[in-house]
């Protein structure tokens, strides 16, 4: 959905001009949420015979003053382009982008065992000092067959410090001698 990217790329460059960033990253999702959920909205939104004028009115009713105008001029440009099948995928685009720009990453931590607060904010500290994470946001999950240590997943990069790893490391070490 190439068109979605470019209408979250925009929004993006008018959100950092306005300062509006985070208010648009918010309203983008809750308006997410209202296509997943809201049947109302969707007989609306997605009526392709329902007049242009008609719908616009109709969004601007739906939505009252909670939302701000770039995003309801967002909408409406929608409409007029006839484009209200992309507007599922614009939050999706615009997170990337977003995420990106202020430091959130998705931190997968995989442990044997449940870890406290504590041992998080000291990965954070070290996801900060070695790759730059600033802003992570941690998964945790456990997984008894990793045995011992910790395992990230994060952006492509797997760090795998776990005792499952280290002896499937060895594993192939010892393989590889005995081949040779």
């Amino acid at each position: 959905m190439l068109a979605a990217k470019r209408y979250a790329e925009a929004l993006i460059k008018l959100g950092q001009e306005e300062g509006k960033l985070e208010i648009f990253y918010e309203q983008l999702f809750k308006m997410f949420e209202i296509i997943k959920n809201n049947n109302e909205f969707n007989t609306i939104w997605f009526d392709l015979e329902m007049k242009r004028s008609e719908k616009k009115q109709r969004i601007k009713v739906f939505f009252g003053g909670d939302i701000d105008s770039y995003i309801l001029n967002l909408l409406y440009l929608l409409i007029d382009k006839r484009r209200e099948i992309i507007l599922p995928y614009i939050p999706f685009y615009y997170k990337e982008i977003y995420d990106k720009i202020v430091g959130n990453v998705d931190v997968q931590v995989i442990v044997a065992h449940e870890i406290g607060s504590d041992v998080l904010n000291k990965i954070s500290k070290w996801l900060l000092k070695k790759y730059g994470v600033k802003n992570p946001r941690f998964i945790v999950k456990v997984d008894k067959s990793i045995i011992g240590g910790i395992k990230l997943l994060f952006n492509n990069i797997e760090v795998d410090a776990s005792i499952k790893g280290a002896l499937d490391s060895m594993r192939k070490e010892l393989v590889k001698i005995a081949i040779l």
